[in-house]
């Protein structure tokens, strides 16, 4: 797989951001168009990492980080698409984006995950991410609030 800068997938980018069910457990906004407001905030944002990836050119999925410099910190939050998930992919392009934090620095990756994505959480489990608590009420799916696992990986 070649995991790209994301700013040379901006259309591919759209396939996600204009998928609800891929949507579900981020919370990344649903976009319909590449000049949607929300999603020209977010991938222009200076804070962000983002990292494509492609199988025999054929667009993946992402992982991207938020940073929060003055704690030395990154917040991750991967999608992939429906047809490549459960392939290994997933993994990669998190290992890819992790190994590139904490080369520039970065001491601690975190990622909030909803506690019905049992998928994420082995996901992240199976990388070293160690689960630090459980953030009562905090993730809003559909009108409803679930609970959230905090996971963090920490730089040797």
């Amino acid at each position: 797989m070649q995991v790209v800068e994301f700013h040379n997938a901006l259309d591919d980018l759209l396939t996600i951001f204009s998928n609800k069910k891929l949507l579900h457990y981020t919370d990344l906004d649903y976009c319909e168009s590449l000049d949607d407001s929300s999603l020209q905030n977010w991938v222009g944002d200076e804070r962000r990492i983002s990292l494509a990836g492609y199988e025999d050119d054929t667009f993946v999925g992402f992982a991207s980080a938020y940073l929060v410099p003055k704690h030395v910190t990154a917040s991750v939050t991967i999608v992939v698409l429906e047809e490549f998930q459960r392939q290994g992919f997933a993994k990669e392009m998190l290992q890819t984006l992790v190994s590139r934090l904490f080369l520039q620095g970065i001491v601690r990756i975190e990622a909030q995950i909803c506690t019905e994505n049992t998928i994420s959480v082995r996901l992240f489990e199976s990388l070293g991410f160690e689960r630090e608590g459980i953030l009562r009420k905090n993730f809003l799916i559909d009108g409803i609030l679930f609970d959230s696992y905090m996971y963090a990986k920490f730089a040797h």
